[in-house]
């Protein structure tokens, strides 16, 4: 495992969000998914949740920033937002204690079933009776998962998938939610010292590569068929998910 203070983790940290600005350029989605299975390569699953955090949010704020609709988006979604919001804050002080064999199998578990649900088709609808509470449903299962694993963009897949919007409307509001919970787990993050001061620099850099390769994945976006690219890119999910579960497996057992 590399140390924070290694050049040769500046090194993967400027690739990683680079790869994962790309990805998130490309389908609106899977910074802090990619972020977290490559750097779990390197680090401990705590460490990387913590040089997770500065990509994470100066990414979906520069997201945010270049939608449309800044208000109508706090007022349609403002069910989700909060519960989202107060569950993540809850549980991103606990995610310390959780440990790191815990946090591969959560992290793991959650991945492949994005993966698995993303493969088959999963795409039930949700009319507007029912949207109220499902926001709730979600944005709460969003913040259970969130400050734990800092992957509270899987059940938001889900909601955004669910109400059949436009690709500029999933980017534009994915952004606002990921944005949304960025706030609470940096408070939690920052308290209970899954991000300290050594991430810092590594977190600017980080931050810089994403925004960079966001922007490459923007421009590629028209140019190459998004459907395979997904399906790369699921797959790559997959066998870090996989990778993640059984390491935790084997450490439980041994």
């Amino acid at each position: 495992m590399l140390n924070l203070e290694s050049q040769e983790l500046m090194i993967v940290m400027g690739i990683t969000y680079f790869i994962a600005g790309t990805i998130k350029g490309v389908i609106g989605i899977g910074l802090p998914t990619t972020g977290m299975a490559i750097l779990s390569f390197f680090v401990s699953p705590l460490t990387a949740l913590g040089l997770n955090l500065m990509p994470m949010f100066i990414s979906n704020f520069w997201q945010f920033w270049k939608a449309e609709n800044h208000l109508s988006l706090l007022n349609q979604y403002k069910f989700f937002a909060f519960f989202m919001m107060v569950l993540i804050l809850i549980t991103s002080f606990y995610a310390v204690d959780l440990g790191d064999n815990l946090i591969r199998l959560l992290f793991g578990s959650i991945v492949l079933v994005f993966v698995l649900t993303s493969f088959i088709g999963f795409k039930p609808s949700i009319n507007y009776k029912s949207d109220k509470l499902m926001q709730i449903t979600f944005g709460s299962l969003s913040g259970l998962l969130g400050g734990a694993t800092s992957l509270w963009a899987m059940p938001i897949t889900f909601y955004l998938l669910m109400k059949n919007l436009t690709p500029r409307q999933f980017v534009d509001t994915s952004g606002f939610f990921i944005l949304v919970g960025c706030i609470p787990v940096s408070i939690g993050y920052v308290t209970t010292d899954v991000f300290v001061n050594e991430m810092l620099t590594l977190g600017i850099l980080g931050s810089l590569c994403s925004i960079i390769g966001f922007q490459l994945g923007e421009k590629v976006r028209n140019k190459i068929n998004s459907e395979i690219f997904k399906k790369l890119v699921l797959i790559f999910f997959c066998l870090a998910g996989a990778k993640m579960i059984l390491e935790s497996m084997l450490n439980i057992f041994n």
